[in-house]
């Protein structure tokens, strides 16, 4: 099972096709219920989620390993402040993994990272690293000598920007979590209701939608086992704002794309890169 729990839906609201509200404390018991269920055994979260890391301690049970980030920070003081209080809201000693979740925060203060390397050696956290947005900023954390046991990147049909460093990111024994596996639920709008500002991706989105009905297959479902099939993938970061939006994803990684999907998916080019990043819409 490669999949990992995102929780941002569980603290704010999240996505430009997600139209849900944050689910109740009940909605998020029977989401851990099935997770744990279906053997997920990560959670993803940050403190800029809202209060998800409170709630992951009030209802994950101690069931799963927790991934958690942290925030820009100039002082290894700061940085050891941030983790405590995400202890804190996780009413936890320690946790599996513990990322920057602005990899530049840690190329503009190298100091950092010898923190993160301290809190390691003191058993506080497993297993540290980045998150990364563009491919110059993990060429620039590795020539720095910083290499990850985690990075979370985007990764999908669509955006395959990081998809030649995922080999060398293996042998160097680091973990792939990939997130934004359907583009923050772009993949599922329609293509003639996108915005003024992402008009460029109407063609790949056609390309990509007709590819789903050549194959009988739905968008979820491919999109979701493109990434899936990699093996230099280890994790896949899926947020779910209810028990059978989780149901639904369960199902859709039970097969794998056949070569030609994949095949015809892999021709699909997007002019306008920058568009890949929600950030910049």
């Amino acid at each position: 099972m490669k999949l990992i729990l995102g929780t941002v839906q569980f603290g704010i609201h999240y996505g430009i096709n997600n139209m849900n509200s944050i689910p109740d404390d009940h909605e998020i018991s029977r989401i851990f219920d099935l997770a744990f269920k279906a053997g997920i055994s990560g959670l993803d979260t940050a403190p800029e989620y809202g209060k998800a890391e409170e709630r992951i301690a009030g209802f994950s049970q101690s069931r799963f390993k927790v991934i958690t980030k942290f925030s820009k920070v100039s002082t290894s003081q700061e940085l050891e402040n941030a983790l405590s209080k995400s202890l804190f809201r996780l009413n936890a000693n320690s946790v599996y993994g513990y990322i920057s979740h602005q990899a530049d925060n840690l190329i503009e203060n190298s100091k950092l990272w010898d923190t993160l390397m301290k809190m390691k050696e003191n058993q506080k956290v497993e297993k540290i690293g980045y998150s990364l947005y563009m491919p110059e900023q993990l060429e620039r954390l590795l020539d720095m000598c910083f290499l990850p046991d985690i990075v979370q990147l985007p990764y999908s049909v669509l955006d395959r920007k990081f998809e030649k460093y995922l080999p060398k990111l293996k042998q160097l024994g680091t973990e792939i979590h990939v997130r934004s596996v359907f583009l923050q639920g772009l993949y599922f709008m329609n293509p003639d209701s996108l915005p003024q500002n992402l008009q460029p991706l109407r063609k790949p989105l056609y390309k990509l939608h007709a590819i789903c009905r050549e194959s009988h297959l739905s968008i979820g479902s491919i999109a979701l086992n493109f990434v899936n099939d990699n093996p230099n993938i280890d994790k896949l970061v899926i947020g779910v704002d209810s028990k059978t939006q989780l149901a639904e994803n369960l199902s859709m990684i039970d097969h794998q794309n056949n070569k030609r999907i994949n095949e015809s998916l892999n021709e699909i080019i997007v002019s306008d890169k920058e568009l890949l990043n929600p950030a910049n819409w």
